[in-house]
C-alpha cells in the first residue's frame, strides 16, 4: 500500500499540488485551466465535487477530500510538494504561515516606493527673486541734481556761451543805431537777450528731470516685471513638485491597498487552512477513538462471552457429577454415612467446585478458588481448596 502524503490547499494558494488537483478534478469532467492557481473558478469546482460526493462543500481540499479524490481516480502518487504559497503543506503537522512570495514582492515595491520620496522642493529662481526684491525694497527715493547732470553741464556751457554771444551781438547792434557808442539801452537788449538762452537753459534743465524721473520709473517697473515673470515661473515648478508629490502618494497607497489586500487573503486563506487542518485531526482523532471505543466493546463481549462459558461448564460438570450421583445411589440401594476426618468435616460427597458448592447449599458468599489462593486462609488455616470447600460445606450444609 502507497501512503499518500495529503495536504491542504484553498483558495489562493499555488504550485504543484493545485495542478496536482485541477488535473485530478479534469478527470471527473471539469475545465479547468491546470495552471497551478487556486483560483474562483477551481475552487467552485472543488465545492461542486465536494457537494455531490457527499462531502463538506467548503473548497477546502484538505485530508477528506484528496481521499475521495484519489480513491475514485486509483491515482496513488504522493502530493504535498512544499512549493508555492502557504497552503501546500503535510497535514501531519500544525500549518505555519509563511509569507508568499507575491507578498514579499508587494513588501519590497512599498519600501522602495518609502526609499525614493521626491526631495523637498528647492526653486531654482529664489536667489533672483531675493536680489530684485532686495532692490525693490532698498531702492532710493527719486532725487535730480542738474548740477550732477553731465548733459545738463554741456546745453549749460553751450547755452552760456550762447547767450553770452547773443548779448554782444544785440548790444553791437543796438550800438551801431547809436554811432557806435554804448548806451544803457544796449546793454539792457543784450542782457535779455542772454536771459533769453538761460531761460531756454532753465527749461532744458526740467526736461532732463522729466525724463530722469521716467527713466527712474521704467527702471522700478522693469524689476516689477522681472520678479513677476521669475515668481511665475517658480509657481509653475511648484505646481509641477505638487503634482509629482500628489502621484508620489497615491502609488503609495495603492501599493498599501494592494499589500494589505493580498496579506488579508492570504493569511485568510491559511486560517482556512489551519480549520481544515484541525476538522481533519478532529475527524482521525475521533476515527481513532471510535476503533478504541470498538475494541474495547469486543473485548468486553468477548469476556461475557467467556463469563457465559465458563459458567455453563460448571453448570454441566455439576449436572454431571448429579447424574453420577444419583446413579449410583440408585445402584447401591443403600445410603452411606459420611465419614469424618481428623477435625470432624466430611470427608465423602463433598463438593469439589465453586459451583457445585453453590448449587448444594445455595450458599454464594465464600470465597472461589482464585480468591482463595490470593487470601491469607490459603497456608494458614487451610492447604488445600477442597479443605476449605470441606468446611465451609459442614458449616452450611
Amino acid at each position: 500500500m502507497v501512503n499518500i502524503a495529503y495536504s491542504t490547499i484553498s483558495y489562493g494558494s499555488s504550485g504543484a499540488d493545485v495542478r496536482k488537483l485541477q488535473e485530478t478534478l479534469n478527470q471527473y469532467g471539469y475545465s479547468l485551466d491546470v495552471d497551478g492557481q487556486f483560483g474562483s473558478a477551481t475552487r467552485q469546482a472543488v465545492m461542486e465535487y465536494q457537494k455531490n460526493n457527499g462531502l463538506t462543500a467548503d473548497g477546502i481540499v484538505g485530508s477528506n477530500t484528496w481521499g475521495s479524490l484519489n480513491s475514485r481516480s486509483g491515482n496513488t502518487t504522493a502530493v504535498g510538494n512544499n512549493s508555492g504559497s502557504s497552503g501546500n503543506r503535510n497535514s501531519s503537522s500544525r500549518p505555519e504561515y509563511e509569507k508568499s512570495d507575491a507578498v514579499i514582492s508587494a513588501e519590497n515595491a512599498l519600501n522602495d516606493w518609502e526609499n525614493n520620496k521626491p526631495v523637498e522642493y528647492q526653486s531654482q529662481y529664489a536667489e533672483q527673486i531675493d536680489a530684485i526684491l532686495n532692490d525693490i525694497l532698498n531702492r532710493e527715493e527719486f532725487s535730480y541734481n542738474m548740477n550732477a547732470d553731465p548733459l545738463y553741464q554741456q546745453y549749460k556751457e553751450q547755452y552760456i556761451q550762447n547767450g553770452k554771444k547773443a548779448m554782444m551781438d544785440t548790444v553791437g547792434q543796438a550800438s551801431a543805431l547809436t554811432g557806435g557808442y554804448a548806451n544803457s539801452y544796449a546793454t539792457t537788449a543784450g542782457n535779455q537777450a542772454y536771459d533769453e538762452y538761460l531761460n531756454e537753459l532753465n527749461y532744458i534743465g526740467l526736461d532732463l528731470r522729466d525724463r530722469a524721473y521716467e527713466q527712474y520709473q521704467d527702471e522700478g517697473d522693469k524689476m516689477i516685471a522681472d520678479i513677476t515673470l521669475l515668481r511665475g515661473l517658480d509657481g509653475d515648478d511648484y505646481e509641477k513638485y505638487l503634482g509629482e508629490l500628489e502621484k508620489y502618494y497615491a502609488d503609495g497607497e495603492y501599493l498599501l491597498n494592494k499589500l494589505v489586500s493580498m496579506s488579508d487573503a492570504e493569511f485568510e486563506a491559511f486560517l482556512a487552512e489551519v480549520a481544515a487542518w484541525e476538522n481533519d485531526r478532529d475527524f482521525a482523532f475521533r476515527q481513532h477513538q471510535d476503533e478504541l471505543d470498538r475494541q474495547e466493546f469486543e473485548r468486553e463481549m468477548a469476556f461475557r462471552q467467556a463469563e457465559v462459558e465458563r459458567a455453563q461448564a460448571n453448570a454441566d460438570r455439576e449436572y454431571a457429577l448429579a447424574l453420577q450421583k444419583l446413579e449410583q445411589s440408585a445402584s447401591s440401594g443403600s445410603s452411606k454415612k459420611d465419614e469424618k476426618d481428623e477435625k470432624g468435616s466430611s470427608t465423602k460427597n463433598v463438593p469439589v467446585t465453586y459451583g457445585e458448592f453453590c448449587s448444594r447449599t445455595g450458599v454464594y458468599s465464600i470465597l472461589t478458588e482464585s480468591e482463595f489462593y490470593s487470601s491469607k486462609l490459603a497456608g494458614e488455616m487451610y492447604s488445600t481448596y477442597q479443605e476449605y470447600l470441606a468446611a465451609m460445606y459442614k458449616e452450611y450444609a
